[in-house]
Order: structure tokens, then C-alpha cells, then sequence
């Protein structure tokens, strides 16, 4: 073969082979780039999803600085279907925001005061002047169900309200309430399907459904991962 021959192909092979490992070297690093990534997500978790509250206000409950007290409302005709539902709201709620490290009035204490006001809920002035708590979280159920519309035989939970916020401060010598933010709430559970009635008790759906309701309601209060509840 001609010489000069020869040291063309061989320059030509020698491209290829560096090509071939430039290559390679590129599949490493993604490859490792997606095992750093994938690593990075079994040891430390999904981000966390930001709470509402602190978007809002700039405050962290979590760092136990600030005191809060939990009340529901509802209509009547949210109490005829469930009428402990009220109250499995604020204790299923405040739970959960005290593991969190939220400082919190306890819920046996709002349930007193509720029994001494008639049962009645309508005035945060009256919850900020006989409670010491910096913000009332009012939880107002607007309507609350545990069976698929028309039918007895079908479960799914479909809830839907607002959350009023507000700031208790020292005023004249009193202590009064200033709202700072309301938003709108909406659960469906099971989101896709309804369950039948037949293979699960009543009570049983009730208790999984308020809990759902209790995770979503607390987590507007604290930062969280998407699908991790306490």
C-alpha cells in the first residue's frame, strides 16, 4: 500500500476513535449528572412546596413564634349531614399544625368557648379579646358531602369553603382582630373514581375523607412535600 496512503486512513481511523470517546465521555457525564440528581432526590426528598400563610404574611409558624388559634364554621345544613364535623376540623387541623411545631391554642379550649356562645362562631373581635393568640385561622365550611350527587350507593367526599385569616393586635388597650387574607378551598376524594358503598362502611369513608380534608386544610399553614402528610 502507498505510504502516503496508509497515513491518510490511518489519520481518518485515529478521528473516528477520538470522535467515538468524545462520545462516550458525553454519555458518562449525563449519565452521572442523572445519578447526582437522582441521589440528590432519595437523600434530601422533593423541594418543598411553599406555605400559603408565609407567602402572604412573611411569617414561618413552624419557627413557634406566633400563637394560633383554629375555629370552624358551617350552615345548617352542612351539620344535619355531619354534625361533628366542626369540631373533627379544628382538632384534625390544630394536630397536625402542632407536630409541625406551630404554637397553638388547644382545641378542647375553642370547643368551651364555642358551648358557651351557643354554639355560634360569627365574630372574630370576640375570639381575639378572650383568647391570646396572634392570628385566627376561621375555617368556613360552605358544603361538605360524602356520597356521589344522586346516589346512596356510591361514596366521594366533595367539600368546598374559604379561610379567613387574621391578625390579632393590641389596639387602645384592646385587642382586636384585622383580617389579612381569605381564600377559597375545594377537596374531591376519591379524585378519579367513587367507591361503593357496599364494600366500605360509612364511617370508615367519613374518617379517611376528614383526614384528606384535615391534610390539605393544615398544609396551606407550612411549607411541605407534595404528597407527604403528618
Amino acid at each position: 500500500m502507498d505510504e502516503r496512503l496508509f497515513q491518510i486512513r490511518r489519520r481518518e481511523a485515529l478521528g473516528k476513535l477520538i470522535g467515538i470517546a468524545g462520545g462516550l465521555s458525553m454519555v458518562t457525564v449525563v449519565g452521572c449528572s442523572k445519578i447526582l440528581l437522582s441521589s440528590g432526590k432519595v437523600l434530601f426528598g422533593d423541594p418543598k412546596i411553599p406555605s400559603e400563610f408565609t407567602k402572604l404574611t412573611k411569617e414561618d409558624l413552624t419557627k413557634g413564634t406566633k400563637t394560633i388559634l383554629v375555629v370552624c364554621s358551617s350552615p345548617e345544613s352542612v351539620e344535619d349531614d355531619v354534625a361533628t364535623v366542626k369540631l373533627d376540623v379544628v382538632d384534625g387541623v390544630t394536630r397536625r399544625l402542632t407536630r409541625k411545631g406551630v404554637k397553638t391554642i388547644e382545641p378542647d379550649r375553642v370547643a368551651e368557648w364555642i358551648d358557651d356562645h351557643d354554639g355560634i362562631v360569627s365574630d372574630t373581635q370576640e375570639l381575639a379579646r378572650d383568647f391570646d393568640t396572634d392570628y385566627i385561622i376561621w375555617i368556613d365550611i360552605q358544603s361538605f358531602h360524602l356520597h356521589e350527587p344522586n346516589s346512596q350507593k356510591l361514596l366521594r367526599g366533595q367539600t368546598s369553603g374559604y379561610i379567613r385569616v387574621s391578625k390579632v393586635k393590641e389596639q387602645s388597650d384592646q385587642r382586636i382582630a384585622q383580617k389579612v387574607y381569605q381564600t377559597e378551598f375545594s377537596l374531591t376524594y376519591p379524585e378519579h373514581q367513587a367507591v361503593s358503598a357496599e364494600g366500605r362502611s360509612l364511617s370508615v369513608f367519613h374518617k379517611d375523607y376528614v383526614n384528606h380534608l384535615c391534610d390539605l386544610l393544615s398544609e396551606r399553614f407550612y411549607d411541605h412535600r407534595p404528597g407527604v402528610h403528618m
